[in-house]
């Protein structure tokens, strides 16, 4: 990368880039002030972009989503922590605005660290009252979540994009206590992140804009320039490829306008989440970070957590984390990043909704005649190693993965007597990939200068299953109750 990384020259590239994007959402309002696409928080946001950039046409779209925000629905959906964090940053809209638009929603306060900290933020520059009760949250978000040096997702779950989300919103955090924790947080996000560019490779979330773009913001402010620009340069080269920054920024493709899990166009699509609430996310945290203050010295904390790997070599980053409850929380392969690809993406997706993903996402053994999946039962990292045990029909299986400079050596076994249509390993790798297969034990992937080596004949197949970067091939070895795979990168 050429392009300049100086404090302010980052700072003016963001600028630049939520400049665009608040320029879209101007351009895509409705005249009732909503967006084509059913958001949650997105006029909140955009008002914020609007209402800080002071341009003039801008004035007539803050009127209208400041009606459209007046008469939203305040069902059990309402967000109001992020629609009123968002409020906090409009400096041409009063109290009275305010409380016009929040009217007596009330907190959701669901127990997931995000929203626990965004509600606790908003408390701390209230009443005496609000105060006292942020003091208060904060003693049960650090018993809750915060587990040096992560924020936990959930309760024994864990998002990157999360914990990027919990860090950007405690740098800013009139207590110093809540600021030293940023830090330690801040120093994860930059080894998760190195200069990949992508912050978020695992856990809830993963791929998507708005663990990017908080993650900017919180290794920006922090001093790490190099981690920050690597983010920032794959924004820019996203937005260069779609016009847009999508939700999921593993699959840049244009969100169409009937997006859901009937869609097979939109991967890594949640049901939960809209576009239209991430564009406006992503360009109020670029606009934070292009206006704020100096950074602070980057901490040299180097820590990490026990069901977290993280590996670089000069071939690949590998990413894994080991603990949770949902597909979309457990990495039972790595998350693999090689000659600026994503080789091994994240898989599992959104399970509360009907979506893309099933059982089947999980990349773990499987009988395939009987439809028949594995599920996580633990697994254990060192510096270099994963050790993984699951089920899969009753019977236990074992993974066992090593990661050398350039290969990675992953051994699977199934304790069964029943070979027939188990298929072993079912790495799931994008479909786009061009390979070769020169031996029934082999498959190259010229592009990116790997080959896959497998002690028994290795299978390829077009199964209909999905990853966070869309539709993959499976790669597996069939009716064998133990096997080894080396991935292995040939000398440049």
């Amino acid at each position: 990368m050429s392009l300049p990384v100086t404090h302010s020259d980052l700072q003016e590239r963001c600028l630049r880039l939520a400049r665009l994007l608040t320029d879209q959402l101007a351009d895509q309002q409705g005249e009732d002030g909503n967006f084509v696409q059913h958001s949650f928080y997105a006029k909140a946001y955009a008002l914020a972009l609007w209402q800080n950039l002071g341009d003039a046409r801008y004035h007539p779209k803050s009127i209208l989503a400041i009606n459209a925000l007046k008469n939203e629905k305040q069902d059990h959906l309402y967000h109001r922590e992020f629609i009123e964090y968002a409020l906090k940053y409009c400096p041409d809209t009063d109290n009275e605005t305010r409380n016009a638009i929040l009217r007596n929603a009330l907190y959701q306060s669901p127990r997931v660290a995000n929203w626990r900290i965004l509600g606790m933020r908003i408390r701390q520059s209230g009443s005496w009252h609000d105060k006292l009760r942020a003091k208060l949250d904060w003693l049960y978000i650090r018993t809750r979540f915060w587990r040096a040096p992560v924020f936990m997702d959930r309760p024994g779950c864990f998002s990157t994009q999360y914990h990027a989300f919990c860090a950007a919103l405690l740098t800013d955090s009139p207590i110093p206590a809540q600021r030293e924790i940023a830090a330690k947080a801040t120093d994860l996000i930059a080894r998760l992140c190195t200069t990949t560019g992508i912050p978020n490779l695992v856990g809830r979330g993963a791929g998507q804009s708005f663990g990017a773009t908080t993650a900017l913001y919180a290794l920006l402010k922090h001093g790490y320039r190099a981690e920050a620009e690597a983010i920032l340069f794959r924004l820019e080269q996203t937005l260069l490829q779609t016009e847009t920054l999508p939700l999921n920024l593993l699959a840049p493709n244009p969100l169409p306008d009937d997006a859901g899990p009937d869609n097979r166009q939109t991967p890594g699509w949640y049901s939960y989440n809209r576009h239209y609430d991430y564009l406006a996310f992503t360009g109020f945290w670029l606009l934070r970070a292009a206006i704020d203050s100096s950074p602070e010295p980057a901490p040299t904390i180097r820590a990490n957590a026990d069901f977290l790997l993280i590996h670089d070599t000069d071939h690949y980053h590998a990413r894994m984390c080991l603990c949770g409850k949902s597909s979309y929380d457990i990495t039972t392969a790595p998350v693999l990043i090689t000659n600026g690809h994503v080789f091994l993406p994240p898989t599992g997706g959104e399970e509360d909704f009907s979506s893309l993903y099933g059982p089947a996402s999980l990349p773990l053994p499987a009988f395939a005649d009987q439809q028949a999946c594995s599920t996580f039962t633990s697994g254990t990292t060192s510096d270099s190693t994963a050790k993984i045990t699951f089920r899969l029909a009753g019977r236990r299986g074992q993974r066992d993965i090593t990661f050398n400079e350039n290969e990675i050596v992953i051994h699977d076994q199934v304790d069964t007597d029943s070979r027939s249509n188990l298929h072993l390993f079912r790495l799931m790798v994008p479909a786009g990939l061009a390979f070769e297969k020169p031996g029934e034990n082999r498959i190259d992937f010229p592009d990116l200068n790997l080959h896959l080596i497998a002690d028994h004949p290795l299978h390829i197949t077009d199964d209909g299953l999905f990853a966070v970067t869309g539709p993959v091939r499976t790669i597996f070895v069939p009716n064998q109750g133990t096997a080894t795979l080396r991935i292995v990168w040939s000398p440049s």
